[in-house]
Protein backbone atom coordinates (compact mmCIF):
# COMPACT_ATOMS: atom_id res chain seq x y z
CA UNK A 1 0.00 0.00 0.00
CA UNK A 2 1.06 3.59 -0.64
CA UNK A 3 1.17 5.23 2.78
CA UNK A 4 1.73 8.91 3.43
CA UNK A 5 0.83 11.21 6.29
CA UNK A 6 -0.72 14.08 4.41
CA UNK A 7 -0.60 17.76 5.32
CA UNK A 8 -4.04 17.27 6.85
CA UNK A 9 -2.54 15.03 9.53
CA UNK A 10 -4.23 11.79 8.52
CA UNK A 11 -2.65 8.42 7.87
CA UNK A 12 -4.38 6.77 4.92
CA UNK A 13 -3.65 3.86 2.60
CA UNK A 14 -4.87 2.71 -0.76
CA UNK A 15 -4.20 -0.81 -1.96
CA UNK A 16 -1.73 -1.00 -4.79
CA UNK A 17 -3.21 -2.51 -7.93
CA UNK A 18 -1.25 -4.85 -10.16
CA UNK A 19 -2.85 -3.42 -13.29
CA UNK A 20 -0.56 -2.16 -16.03
CA UNK A 21 -0.23 1.30 -17.48
CA UNK A 22 -1.87 1.88 -20.83
CA UNK A 23 -0.27 0.66 -24.04
CA UNK A 24 1.34 4.08 -24.34
CA UNK A 25 3.34 3.59 -21.17
CA UNK A 26 4.73 0.93 -18.87
CA UNK A 27 7.67 0.45 -16.57
CA UNK A 28 9.59 3.71 -16.83
CA UNK A 29 7.38 5.07 -19.64
CA UNK A 30 4.46 7.34 -18.99
CA UNK A 31 0.84 6.64 -19.54
CA UNK A 32 -1.13 8.60 -22.09
CA UNK A 33 -2.44 12.10 -21.60
CA UNK A 34 -5.69 12.21 -23.57
CA UNK A 35 -5.26 15.84 -24.66
CA UNK A 36 -3.41 18.98 -23.65
CA UNK A 37 -4.01 22.69 -23.70
CA UNK A 38 -1.74 25.10 -25.52
CA UNK A 39 -0.24 26.83 -22.49
CA UNK A 40 3.07 25.24 -21.58
CA UNK A 41 5.30 27.93 -20.12
CA UNK A 42 5.66 28.29 -16.38
CA UNK A 43 6.21 32.02 -16.73
CA UNK A 44 4.69 32.58 -20.17
CA UNK A 45 8.22 33.41 -21.45
CA UNK A 46 7.89 36.83 -19.89
CA UNK A 47 9.93 38.51 -17.19
CA UNK A 48 6.83 40.51 -16.28
CA UNK A 49 4.84 37.38 -15.43
CA UNK A 50 2.65 37.41 -12.35
CA UNK A 51 4.17 34.04 -11.33
CA UNK A 52 7.05 34.77 -8.97
CA UNK A 53 10.08 32.48 -9.00
CA UNK A 54 10.00 32.69 -5.21
CA UNK A 55 6.62 31.00 -4.81
CA UNK A 56 6.40 27.30 -4.07
CA UNK A 57 5.55 24.56 -4.56
CA UNK A 58 6.58 24.46 -8.18
CA UNK A 59 8.27 21.86 -10.40
CA UNK A 60 12.05 22.04 -10.61
CA UNK A 61 14.06 20.56 -13.47
CA UNK A 62 16.63 18.05 -12.21
CA UNK A 63 19.86 17.58 -14.16
CA UNK A 64 21.58 14.58 -12.56
CA UNK A 65 23.02 11.83 -14.77
CA UNK A 66 22.53 13.66 -18.06
CA UNK A 67 26.26 13.88 -18.87
CA UNK A 68 27.03 15.29 -22.31
CA UNK A 69 23.30 15.69 -23.08
CA UNK A 70 22.79 18.11 -20.18
CA UNK A 71 22.89 21.26 -22.29
CA UNK A 72 20.32 19.93 -24.76
CA UNK A 73 17.97 18.71 -22.04
CA UNK A 74 18.17 21.96 -20.05
CA UNK A 75 17.53 23.97 -23.19
CA UNK A 76 14.50 21.85 -24.04
CA UNK A 77 13.20 22.05 -20.47
CA UNK A 78 13.34 25.84 -20.43
CA UNK A 79 11.77 26.02 -23.87
CA UNK A 80 8.94 23.82 -22.55
CA UNK A 81 8.43 26.25 -19.66
CA UNK A 82 10.66 25.22 -16.75
CA UNK A 83 12.11 28.18 -14.87
CA UNK A 84 13.70 26.37 -11.90
CA UNK A 85 16.86 24.36 -12.59
CA UNK A 86 18.63 22.11 -10.06
CA UNK A 87 22.24 20.96 -10.42
CA UNK A 88 25.32 20.32 -8.27
CA UNK A 89 29.03 21.04 -8.28
CA UNK A 90 29.65 17.30 -8.45
CA UNK A 91 31.13 16.21 -11.80
CA UNK A 92 30.58 12.59 -10.79
CA UNK A 93 26.83 12.93 -11.41
CA UNK A 94 26.22 16.43 -12.82
CA UNK A 95 27.44 18.65 -15.63
CA UNK A 96 27.20 22.18 -14.27
CA UNK A 97 28.87 23.61 -17.34
CA UNK A 98 26.27 21.82 -19.48
CA UNK A 99 23.56 23.53 -17.44
CA UNK A 100 25.32 26.86 -17.99
CA UNK A 101 25.47 26.33 -21.72
CA UNK A 102 21.88 25.12 -22.00
CA UNK A 103 20.14 27.78 -19.98
CA UNK A 104 22.11 30.71 -21.44
CA UNK A 105 21.28 29.54 -24.97
CA UNK A 106 17.62 29.27 -23.96
CA UNK A 107 17.64 32.77 -22.49
CA UNK A 108 19.07 34.14 -25.73
CA UNK A 109 16.67 32.28 -28.01
CA UNK A 110 13.56 32.96 -25.92
CA UNK A 111 14.35 36.58 -25.08
CA UNK A 112 14.53 35.90 -21.34
CA UNK A 113 16.74 37.47 -18.69
CA UNK A 114 18.90 35.83 -16.04
CA UNK A 115 16.38 36.91 -13.40
CA UNK A 116 13.75 34.81 -15.15
CA UNK A 117 15.57 31.61 -14.19
CA UNK A 118 16.13 30.20 -10.70
CA UNK A 119 19.44 28.32 -10.52
CA UNK A 120 20.01 25.97 -7.61
CA UNK A 121 23.28 24.14 -7.10
CA UNK A 122 25.01 22.22 -4.32
CA UNK A 123 28.29 22.05 -2.49
CA UNK A 124 29.32 18.37 -2.41
CA UNK A 125 31.84 17.17 0.16
CA UNK A 126 34.95 15.24 -0.80
CA UNK A 127 33.23 11.96 0.14
CA UNK A 128 30.66 12.59 -2.58
CA UNK A 129 33.20 13.30 -5.33
CA UNK A 130 35.11 11.01 -7.66
CA UNK A 131 38.66 11.81 -6.55
CA UNK A 132 40.11 9.99 -9.57
CA UNK A 133 38.78 12.78 -11.81
CA UNK A 134 39.24 16.58 -11.78
CA UNK A 135 37.56 18.11 -8.75
CA UNK A 136 35.81 21.49 -8.41
CA UNK A 137 38.18 22.40 -5.58
CA UNK A 138 41.58 21.58 -4.12
CA UNK A 139 41.08 18.43 -2.07
CA UNK A 140 43.99 19.42 0.20
CA UNK A 141 42.58 22.86 0.99
CA UNK A 142 40.81 23.64 4.25
CA UNK A 143 37.10 22.87 4.41
CA UNK A 144 36.18 26.55 4.25
CA UNK A 145 38.37 27.04 1.19
CA UNK A 146 36.87 23.97 -0.50
CA UNK A 147 33.41 25.44 -0.04
CA UNK A 148 34.55 28.80 -1.43
CA UNK A 149 36.32 27.18 -4.38
CA UNK A 150 33.22 25.11 -5.09
CA UNK A 151 31.07 28.23 -5.30
CA UNK A 152 33.56 29.91 -7.63
CA UNK A 153 33.48 26.80 -9.84
CA UNK A 154 29.68 26.92 -9.87
CA UNK A 155 29.58 30.61 -10.78
CA UNK A 156 32.02 29.97 -13.61
CA UNK A 157 30.25 26.85 -14.87
CA UNK A 158 26.82 28.47 -14.70
CA UNK A 159 27.99 31.70 -16.34
CA UNK A 160 26.50 33.91 -13.66
CA UNK A 161 27.55 36.23 -10.86
CA UNK A 162 25.04 34.89 -8.34
CA UNK A 163 23.33 31.66 -7.35
CA UNK A 164 19.64 31.74 -6.46
CA UNK A 165 19.82 28.76 -4.12
CA UNK A 166 22.87 26.94 -2.72
CA UNK A 167 22.43 23.79 -0.68
CA UNK A 168 24.62 21.34 1.20
CA UNK A 169 24.51 18.05 -0.71
CA UNK A 170 24.65 16.17 2.58
CA UNK A 171 25.84 16.36 6.15
CA UNK A 172 29.55 16.53 6.89
CA UNK A 173 31.28 14.03 9.19
CA UNK A 174 30.85 16.20 12.28
CA UNK A 175 28.76 19.11 13.48
CA UNK A 176 31.88 21.21 13.69
CA UNK A 177 32.35 20.66 9.96
CA UNK A 178 28.66 21.31 9.28
CA UNK A 179 29.08 24.60 11.11
CA UNK A 180 32.08 25.56 8.97
CA UNK A 181 30.14 24.86 5.77
CA UNK A 182 27.03 26.69 6.97
CA UNK A 183 28.87 29.78 8.18
CA UNK A 184 30.67 29.93 4.84
CA UNK A 185 27.31 29.68 3.11
CA UNK A 186 26.05 32.56 5.27
CA UNK A 187 29.00 34.68 4.17
CA UNK A 188 27.98 34.08 0.53
CA UNK A 189 24.52 35.47 1.31
CA UNK A 190 26.11 38.44 3.07
CA UNK A 191 28.23 39.10 -0.04
CA UNK A 192 25.24 38.83 -2.41
CA UNK A 193 26.72 35.88 -4.28
CA UNK A 194 23.93 33.56 -3.08
CA UNK A 195 20.31 34.48 -2.44
CA UNK A 196 19.23 31.60 -0.21
CA UNK A 197 20.79 28.51 1.37
CA UNK A 198 19.54 25.07 2.30
CA UNK A 199 20.28 21.39 2.84
CA UNK A 200 19.82 18.05 1.11
CA UNK A 201 19.88 14.42 2.23
CA UNK A 202 19.14 15.33 5.85
CA UNK A 203 16.69 12.77 7.25
CA UNK A 204 17.09 13.32 11.01
CA UNK A 205 14.55 15.85 12.23
CA UNK A 206 16.64 16.55 15.33
CA UNK A 207 19.64 17.41 13.16
CA UNK A 208 17.53 19.71 11.02
CA UNK A 209 16.08 21.40 14.08
CA UNK A 210 19.56 21.83 15.58
CA UNK A 211 20.87 23.45 12.41
CA UNK A 212 17.85 25.72 12.15
CA UNK A 213 18.07 26.86 15.75
CA UNK A 214 21.80 27.57 15.59
CA UNK A 215 21.99 29.14 12.14
CA UNK A 216 22.26 32.90 11.80
CA UNK A 217 20.69 32.65 8.33
CA UNK A 218 18.04 29.95 8.41
CA UNK A 219 17.82 27.20 5.78
CA UNK A 220 15.21 28.07 3.17
CA UNK A 221 14.96 24.65 1.57
CA UNK A 222 15.31 20.94 2.30
CA UNK A 223 15.72 18.55 -0.63
CA UNK A 224 15.27 14.85 0.17
CA UNK A 225 14.44 11.55 -1.46
CA UNK A 226 10.68 11.00 -1.24
CA UNK A 227 10.05 7.37 -0.43
CA UNK A 228 8.54 4.89 1.99
CA UNK A 229 11.77 4.01 3.81
CA UNK A 230 11.82 7.44 5.47
CA UNK A 231 8.07 7.56 6.08
CA UNK A 232 7.90 10.18 3.33
CA UNK A 233 9.60 12.65 5.72
CA UNK A 234 6.33 13.39 7.50
CA UNK A 235 7.93 15.10 10.49
CA UNK A 236 10.41 16.99 8.31
CA UNK A 237 7.66 18.26 6.03
CA UNK A 238 5.68 19.40 9.05
CA UNK A 239 8.78 21.30 10.24
CA UNK A 240 9.09 22.90 6.81
CA UNK A 241 5.49 24.08 6.89
CA UNK A 242 5.93 25.47 10.39
CA UNK A 243 9.00 27.47 9.36
CA UNK A 244 7.96 28.41 5.81
CA UNK A 245 10.73 26.28 4.26
CA UNK A 246 10.44 24.70 0.84
CA UNK A 247 10.49 20.91 0.84
CA UNK A 248 11.81 19.55 -2.46
CA UNK A 249 11.45 15.88 -3.36
CA UNK A 250 13.65 13.80 -5.62
CA UNK A 251 13.09 10.25 -6.86
CA UNK A 252 9.40 11.16 -6.69
CA UNK A 253 8.35 8.97 -9.61
CA UNK A 254 11.03 6.30 -9.42
CA UNK A 255 10.39 5.40 -5.78
CA UNK A 256 6.61 5.33 -6.11
CA UNK A 257 5.84 3.15 -9.12
CA UNK A 258 3.14 1.40 -7.11
CA UNK A 259 1.20 4.68 -7.06
CA UNK A 260 1.45 4.95 -10.85
CA UNK A 261 0.16 1.39 -11.30
CA UNK A 262 -2.79 1.82 -8.97
CA UNK A 263 -6.09 1.41 -10.81
CA UNK A 264 -7.82 4.22 -8.92
CA UNK A 265 -4.91 6.53 -9.72
CA UNK A 266 -5.10 5.69 -13.40
CA UNK A 267 -8.86 6.24 -13.51
CA UNK A 268 -8.63 9.57 -11.69
CA UNK A 269 -5.79 10.66 -13.99
CA UNK A 270 -8.02 10.07 -17.03
CA UNK A 271 -10.83 12.07 -15.41
CA UNK A 272 -8.43 14.97 -14.82
CA UNK A 273 -6.83 14.76 -18.27
CA UNK A 274 -3.48 13.81 -16.76
CA UNK A 275 -1.07 10.91 -16.89
CA UNK A 276 -0.47 8.95 -13.66
CA UNK A 277 2.91 10.69 -13.45
CA UNK A 278 1.51 14.20 -13.67
CA UNK A 279 -1.21 13.22 -11.19
CA UNK A 280 1.54 12.20 -8.74
CA UNK A 281 3.22 15.57 -9.27
CA UNK A 282 -0.14 17.25 -8.64
CA UNK A 283 -0.57 15.17 -5.49
CA UNK A 284 2.77 16.09 -3.94
CA UNK A 285 2.31 19.74 -4.89
CA UNK A 286 -1.06 19.67 -3.10
CA UNK A 287 0.90 18.57 -0.02
CA UNK A 288 3.16 21.62 -0.42
CA UNK A 289 6.07 19.72 -2.00
CA UNK A 290 8.20 20.90 -4.94
CA UNK A 291 9.10 17.80 -6.97
CA UNK A 292 12.28 17.53 -9.00
CA UNK A 293 11.53 16.41 -12.55
CA UNK A 294 14.35 14.93 -14.61
CA UNK A 295 12.48 14.04 -17.77
CA UNK A 296 14.45 13.88 -21.01
CA UNK A 297 11.30 13.90 -23.14
CA UNK A 298 10.08 17.16 -24.65
CA UNK A 299 6.52 15.83 -24.65
CA UNK A 300 6.66 14.96 -20.96
CA UNK A 301 8.27 18.30 -20.11
CA UNK A 302 5.39 20.07 -21.83
CA UNK A 303 2.86 17.88 -20.01
CA UNK A 304 4.46 18.76 -16.68
CA UNK A 305 4.47 22.49 -17.41
CA UNK A 306 0.87 22.27 -18.55
CA UNK A 307 0.04 20.79 -15.15
CA UNK A 308 1.95 23.57 -13.38
CA UNK A 309 0.06 26.21 -15.34
CA UNK A 310 -3.24 24.62 -14.39
CA UNK A 311 -2.30 24.58 -10.71
CA UNK A 312 -0.93 28.13 -10.70
CA UNK A 313 -4.05 29.43 -12.40
CA UNK A 314 -6.14 28.06 -9.56
CA UNK A 315 -7.41 24.75 -10.85
CA UNK A 316 -8.04 22.26 -8.07
CA UNK A 317 -6.82 18.90 -9.35
CA UNK A 318 -8.04 17.51 -6.04
CA UNK A 319 -11.29 19.33 -5.41
CA UNK A 320 -11.57 18.43 -1.74
CA UNK A 321 -9.58 16.99 1.12
CA UNK A 322 -11.43 13.76 0.51
CA UNK A 323 -10.20 13.59 -3.09
CA UNK A 324 -6.66 14.28 -1.98
CA UNK A 325 -6.58 11.78 0.87
CA UNK A 326 -8.10 9.09 -1.35
CA UNK A 327 -4.61 8.66 -2.80
CA UNK A 328 -2.56 9.29 0.31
Amino acid sequence: AFTVISSFGNVLTVSSSTSSLSSHGGGGVRGEVISTTTTNNENDNSSSSSFSLKTFPTIKYGTAWKAEKTSEYVYNAIKAGFRHIDTACQPKHYSEDGVGEGYTKALHDLGLLRKDICLQTKYTSLDGQDVSKPLPYDKDASLEDRVRQSLESSLRNLRTDYIDSLIMHGSEKSWDDNSVVWKTFESFVDDGKVHQIGISNFYDIDAIRYLYENARIKPAVIQNRFYKDTGYDTDIRAFCREHNMEYQSFWTLGANRHFLLNQKVQQYAVEKNLSPETLLYAFVMALGITPLDGTTSVTHAEEDMNLLQRVKKGEKIFESNEDLTEFA
